[in-house]
């Protein structure tokens, strides 16, 4: 005989929605907080205020680091609540948009320290220039005028922005890029002023009265001549008005000078001849061309300064003038010669003699050489 079991008793709607209930909250209670997305928005951050993301990208970061506040602070608001009643579903909504906030700062301002960088670098890149050009025309330039004080500064700066630049400083290495910049176009400024009073200057027709006649007898006799422009330092072998060869010089240390004594270390101005032609062995300079100085007119000079009282009874005229080899220093050196490099001495030698006239003047006027 089969056993009947009894009947089930009728379900309760009301229970089994208390279930449900009870079912949804205990899941939500037992969510955890989102502290990956947290932890991944904290090292982003981090990458972007390597990257100096408050400064360069301020507003962008600001928004991220206010989003990643609010989302811990919702997190820390679950965690005291009690266990039945924590519910972290608006802290995994507010972490993912601190992660996300965050990676758009570290983007900006990756994207913006690239950017500087590649300013910073092109900066100092053109002062480096700047610096090379000025300092070539620098050496043209007397000392009084500051110029090489101006370019000393200007690559002490340079210096500091490359640092700052290896720091990566960018902005710290454009300011002193700029800092450069501005003592270099104040030195370019001197310069100029100098080199325009200088073709002004009251020698200005006997420099081209020399260069004229040295053209001219040149033409006369067919031979070669050598001009020296000190301004460029510059040597020009010459057959009339044809330019055979030109050579980069060096001068006295006194520069530009005027040459008016012994010892004063500049390079005379003059129409010359070479008197003896020295090669390796005869000189401790490679080789030389020996120059008639002081003549005549050196001598009738030397007189009228003595007499004015601009140079004193115990000075004298001085000689040994010569153009020379071992050259090429890029800075005025000798005791009044002319100096070149030695492969360009060794050509020079040979296309002149004894006799080939020589003029040296400040500058070689615009139209002499025509």
């Amino acid at each position: 005989m089969t056993r009947r079991r009894p009947p089930s008793p009728p379900f309760d709607p009301a229970l089994r929605a208390a279930a449900v209930f009870c079912l949804a909250f205990a899941a939500s209670a037992c969510d955890p907080p989102p502290l990956h997305d947290l932890e991944a928005a904290e090292r982003v951050m981090r990458r972007a205020a390597a990257a100096d993301g408050a400064v360069r990208v301020p507003e962008i970061c600001a928004a991220a680091r206010s989003a990643l506040v609010r989302a811990e602070a919702e997190v820390r608001l679950q965690g005291k609540r009690s266990f039945l009643a924590r519910d972290y579903e608006e802290s995994s909504v507010l972490a993912l948009q601190a992660r996300r906030a965050a990676e758009t700062c570290a983007l900006h301002a990756g994207a913006a320290r690239n950017r500087l960088r590649q300013r910073a670098a092109a900066a100092l890149a053109g002062l480096e220039g700047w610096i090379a050009r000025a300092s070539a025309l620098a050496r043209h330039v007397p000392e009084g005028l500051g110029v090489k004080a101006r370019l000393l500064k200007a690559e002490i700066a340079l210096g500091e922005g490359r640092s700052a630049s290896d720091r990566g400083q960018y902005e710290r290495a454009q300011e002193a890029a700029a800092r450069g910049r501005a003592l270099i176009f104040a030195a370019v400024a001197s310069m100029d002023r100098f080199f325009d009073s200088y073709r002004g200057d009251p020698r200005r027709s006997s420099w081209k009265r020399w260069v004229v006649e040295t053209i001219r007898d040149s033409e006369r006799t067919g031979e070669a001549a050598i001009i020296v422009d000190k301004l460029r330092r510059q040597l020009l072998l010459v057959r009339g008005t044809e330019e055979l060869a030109s050579y980069p010089v060096d001068l006295g240390i006194a520069g530009i000078e005027f040459k008016t004594r012994a010892g004063d270390e500049a390079t005379p101005e003059g129409r010359y001849r070479v008197t003896e032609v020295r090669g390796p062995g005869q000189t401790r300079y490679h080789r030389a061309l020996m120059l008639d100085y002081p003549n005549a007119e050196d001598q009738a000079r030397f007189r009228r300064l003595r007499r004015s009282g601009k140079i004193t009874r115990a000075q004298e005229i001085g000689g040994l003038i010569e153009i020379h080899g071992k050259g090429g220093r890029g800075q005025d050196w000798t005791q009044g010669c002319v100096a070149l490099e030695n492969g360009d001495m060794d050509e020079l030698a040979s296309s002149v003699g004894v006799g080939t006239r020589v003029t040296i003047v400040g500058t070689i006027p615009d139209g002499a050489i025509e």
